[in-house]
């Protein structure tokens, strides 16, 4: 006997074979150049958004630096030519300068104190002005870097961000850091761009169980800052957090094999403190010193000491001199640098826009990097030396502010502050004055 078929009995039919049929995704999807298609779009969509913000920082800073190196250098109304290689090296100043001569005459006992400044980035501003033959500027291939790598760090953040909150927010987290008053470091020759770039990249593949990928680059993030060191915590807390449930259970229904190969991720946390094995032993080797870059710090920093002593010498240095000295305003920038960020970071735990239970390896990174600053503070008379750099490394707290952006009043409250403020210590930069 036939079935009749009703327009209800036809519906089911076609709406079975579509679920046995494949879509054209899928199908695409099926093939490896279809899974690396699926996977790389997302982040050519996240270049595509950062873009803008990119190039039109890059112009911003590009005008600075004209307007700056001439206006500031010659007298009014003279028709003297400011040489364009003198243009750029306007931007020629501080660890710029100990990068250059690290890459151009690497480690060296004569100045034990370039130890402090860890390998990477000195090492790929050698390779590249090699490639591009500029030896006797090596900086530009440093600033040609640190262009590139922030781009790659406004891509990471707005892909890391967009997973784990929203597009939106990922397209405001990236805009409020590359406007952010110190966000000059970006476009200089020095190296926050690109361990911030390894680093959002290690925290990414952690939040993926991606070990072997978050070992890497958090080691590629740990010779390029000290900093790095702190991904290990967060590595071991972040496998500790999704994986060992998952050991457990597979252990109790006595899936032994599968529970082995679910740790054996765990060995990758080791390529961390390998990073930092390998600068050692390069050390070792150049210096006879494999803690040379210890050492080196005692040059540059105090301590260990209580995390209070550094803002304590500052509030008293502030109330002990005029508020019109170099001293104090100097120390009201670094407090409010660090009362901005120990507020973002409280605030990913309670209040409104708080952080899930799941994403708190983000803040625990943040708090890890205020507190290396505060118990290793500077000398008495810059206590937190270039706090409102070393921030910049603190991206919870641009996420926190990208969630309160949500407010027309906050956001446009961010850039009609932070827009001028990074105008003006551009050119404090610039013209050879330590502001920051």
């Amino acid at each position: 006997m036939d079935v009749q078929k009703t327009p209800a009995f036809i519906a089911a039919q076609d709406e079975a074979q579509a679920r046995s049929t494949p879509s054209a995704a899928e199908e695409t999807n099926a093939t490896p150049r279809g899974r690396w298609y699926s996977v790389l779009l997302p982040w050519w969509q996240a270049v595509m958004a950062v873009m803008p913000i990119f190039l039109i920082t890059r112009f911003i800073f590009l005008l600075l630096t004209y307007f700056g190196s001439v206006l500031f250098t010659v007298k009014n109304y003279s028709y003297t030519v400011v040489p364009l290689s003198a243009v750029l090296r306007s931007w020629y100043h501080w660890d710029v300068i100990s990068f250059e001569k690290i890459a151009l005459h690497d480690y060296s006992t004569a100045d034990l104190t370039k130890a402090a400044f860890f390998p990477l980035y000195p090492w790929l501003e050698r390779g590249v002005a090699a490639l591009l033959h500029i030896h006797t500027s090596v900086f530009l291939a440093g600033m040609l870097i640190s262009n590139l790598a922030f781009l790659g760090t406004l891509t990471a953040l707005y892909r890391f961000v967009e997973v784990e909150f929203d597009r939106d927010t990922a397209r405001r987290a990236a805009f409020y850091l590359a406007i952010f008053p110190t966000a000059l470091f970006f476009f200089a020759a020095y190296n926050e761009s690109l361990f911030l770039f390894f680093m959002l990249l290690s925290f990414f593949a952690m939040r993926h169980r991606s070990w072997w990928l978050a070992g890497l680059f958090g080691g590629l993030a740990t010779l390029t800052r000290s900093l790095g060191l702190a991904l290990f915590v967060i590595f071991l807390y972040e496998f500790i957090r999704q994986v060992f449930p998952l050991i457990n259970t597979a252990w109790r229904e006595k899936r032994h094999l599968k529970a082995l190969k679910l740790l054996s991720g765990l060995l990758a946390a080791s390529l961390i403190p390998l990073a930092l094995g390998i600068y050692a032993f390069y050390l070792d080797e150049r210096l006879h010193d494999p803690l040379a870059f210890l050492h080196a710090q005692s040059q540059w920093h105090l301590g260990p000491t209580a995390p209070w002593y550094a803002p304590v010498v500052a509030i008293k240095a502030m109330l002990h001199f005029s508020p019109f000295t170099f001293s104090t305003t100097h120390n009201v920038i670094d407090l409010t640098a660090l009362l901005l960020f120990v507020t973002l970071l409280a605030l990913c735990f309670v209040g409104p826009e708080r952080f899930a239970v799941s994403q708190w390896s983000m803040p625990l990174f943040g708090i890890m990097a205020l507190s290396l600053l505060l118990i290793f503070p500077g000398t008495a008379y810059n206590p937190l030396p270039s706090m409102e750099r070393y921030v910049l490394e603190i991206f919870p707290g641009f996420i926190m502010l990208a969630r309160f952006g949500r407010r027309p009043w906050f956001h446009q409250g961010y850039y009609l502050l932070s827009l001028p403020l990074l105008a003006f210590l551009t050119l404090q930069f610039l013209t050879g004055h330590w502001t920051i």
